[in-house]
């Protein structure tokens, strides 16, 4: 398999960040192509503050905003590391669609992107990201953990049923 295109699927997070290196990494093994992708996701409420127009605009300003510094700094991570980066931001209340969306239109061949540990505080409320994106893409999809993070596998005897 040949690597082309790559999606990098960034949320800011450190363990998002540590898989952009990975990222151009494999990309220099091909054609040296990324995709970085942010999905802006705009936290609406009925608080007093944001139930004005102005304060809706202000809530999807702050969230485009911070989506464009998360793909800003995959394109300088790439972009240091010889490879061309495309910069992509989506608005959207389910990433892991939207990932999964953007890296099946543009053609990519890998979507690469970081995964939270258990402590990931609404994990259970809001599902994961990481899962629905391994569990509906029809692309490879490489999952980085944060070392710190990952529970260690048993390979000892009682681990068997």
């Amino acid at each position: 398999m040949i690597i082309e295109r790559i999606c990098v699927a960034t949320d800011g997070s450190d363990v998002a960040v540590r898989a952009a290196p990975m990222a151009v990494l494999l990309a220099r093994t091909g054609a040296g192509r990324i995709v970085a992708l942010a999905v802006a996701q705009p936290q609406f409420s009925m608080a007093p503050a944001l139930a004005s127009a102005a304060g809706l605009e202000a809530e999807l300003a702050r969230a485009l905003k911070a989506a464009g510094a998360h793909v800003d700094t995959v394109a300088r991570i790439a972009e240091s590391g010889g490879v061309a980066c495309e910069k992509l931001i989506r608005l959207g209340s389910s990433p892991g669609a939207e990932i999964v969306e953007v890296a099946e239109e543009l053609g990519c061949d890998l979507i690469v992107m970081g995964a939270h540990g258990p402590n990931e505080p609404d994990r259970l409320a809001t599902g994961s990201v990481a899962r629905h994106v391994l569990a509906w893409s029809s692309i490879p999809v490489l999952v980085m953990r944060d070392p710190r993070e990952a529970s260690k596998p048993d390979f000892s005897d009682r681990a068997l049923p």
